[in-house]
């Protein structure tokens, strides 16, 4: 158990948590998904338009987080961007995802946001405002938010 502990403070491990369930085990809900889903395509929008490798990214790393089957994102999708067009709702998002979600698996959320930043190969300084604001609002430390980066940019999420 410590050799799997000293790995991951010394970055070669990463956060084994996933967010299939939330933080009493039980599996992840729907609305879990797309207030998700809501942050991440709001983070692939930030840069006034959200590139093909940025959809891709969202998709795949649904797929992958949640467990979801690729045929349940279409309709998923088109909930999240018809919720994400009301105002005020992604403080309601956020209020579930800080809810329903531990700590780890909010640090987890944030390295998803930051492999949407870096799916492009380019980061704004939009992006990277969403990004830090979202650490603030998950309300994470400095130090998670970097090893959030790191997980995205090391290809560990």
């Amino acid at each position: 158990m410590f050799g799997k502990l000293k790995s991951f403070f010394k970055g070669e491990a990463t956060l084994e948590k996933t967010l299939q369930a939330d933080r009493s085990g039980q599996p992840t809900a729907q609305d879990l998904h797309i207030a998700a889903l809501v942050l991440l395509i709001e983070m692939a929008g930030t840069d006034q338009g959200i590139a093909p490798q940025e959809a891709q990214a969202v998709c795949a790393l649904m797929q992958k987080e949640f467990a979801l089957a690729e045929e349940s994102l279409p309709e998923l999708v088109q909930l999240a961007v018809a919720a994400r067009q009301e105002k005020g709702k992604i403080d309601e998002f956020v209020v579930a995802i800080n809810a329903n979600f531990d700590e780890t698996q909010r640090q987890r959320l944030l390295a998803m946001i930051w492999k949407i930043v870096l799916a492009d190969g380019k980061v704004d300084k939009f992006e990277q405002r969403f990004a830090v604001q979202m650490y603030n609002r998950f309300r994470l430390t400095e130090d998670q938010a970097a090893t959030a980066r790191s997980m995205a940019e090391k290809g560990k999420i």
